[in-house]
């Protein structure tokens, strides 16, 4: 419990944007803005030894090593790296200029709006995204299908957020952005096939595609903030007899 309160700290510190607040005001929100790839390195592992120590104070004890953060462009952009214990995560600043242009059709067609989308998903909530599948692997809690699969780890995001610091107004504000992001884009699944197993069928294909795969995971997203009120992060962590 000590160490779960010690890691509760350092998130406070890492996470939270700016000058303190007073009596009345809001709470502050989670960071997603740094000003260097260590800065955003050091945040990111913040944020994964929250995320592991609010899975062991619902279960009572750690699950498993906390994931570690590193911080390069890969066409994937963000993924949990099982065999070696990683959560490699994106850096705005030296993404290519076809990647961003993929971020002006997320967002509002404008090179601001695609930043702003990108720092506040990329830069804090799809870590605890990343760590969701941490999970999934070390509690043996995969889902059936890689659709259910993605689904929950955002599920089990917006339940992690909903626990800390600035986490209601911060998640209210990516339920637009999500929203917004997912009527942008069209729907990939061919008519009278089921999305399920059409993107489970086509993940890799789908993976090497974007606005394809991005379609999937804001609308995956958008529907998990939607309903956040009814996700518990203890409850969906708990061990199976627990439960």
């Amino acid at each position: 419990m000590q160490k779960i309160r010690r890691l509760s700290l350092i998130l406070v510190a890492a996470l939270v944007a700016g000058c303190a607040h007073g009596p009345g005001s809001p709470e502050p929100m989670p960071q997603v803005s740094y000003a260097s790839e260590a800065e955003l390195r050091l945040g990111a592992q913040a944020v994964a030894e929250a995320f592991a120590a609010e899975v062991a104070k619902a279960r009572g004890g750690m699950l498993a090593a906390t994931p570690a953060i590193e911080v390069r462009n890969t066409p994937q952009l963000i993924f949990f790296n099982a065999a070696s214990n990683t959560i490699v995560l994106p850096w705005w600043d030296s993404q290519p200029p076809e990647m961003r242009a993929i971020f002006r059709q997320f967002a509002d067609g404008t090179d601001a709006g695609a930043e702003r989308l990108f720092r506040a998903f990329f830069n804090s909530f799809l870590i605890a995204h990343e760590a969701g599948h941490w999970f999934q692997n070390n509690a043996s809690r995969r889902e059936p299908t890689l659709y259910g699969n993605e689904n929950n780890a955002n599920r089990l995001a917006v339940a992690f957020w909903r626990t800390q610091p600035g986490g209601e107004r911060y998640l209210a504000q990516l339920e637009k952005l999500a929203a917004d992001a997912a009527a942008h884009l069209p729907n990939p699944t061919p008519a009278g096939e089921d999305p399920v197993a059409y993107f489970g069928a086509n993940y890799r294909a789908l993976a090497r595609e974007p606005l394809k795969y991005g379609y999937y995971q804001f609308q995956f997203m958008a529907e998990a903030l939607r309903d956040r009120r009814q996700l518990d992060f203890a409850q969906m962590v708990k061990q199976p007899a627990e439960r």
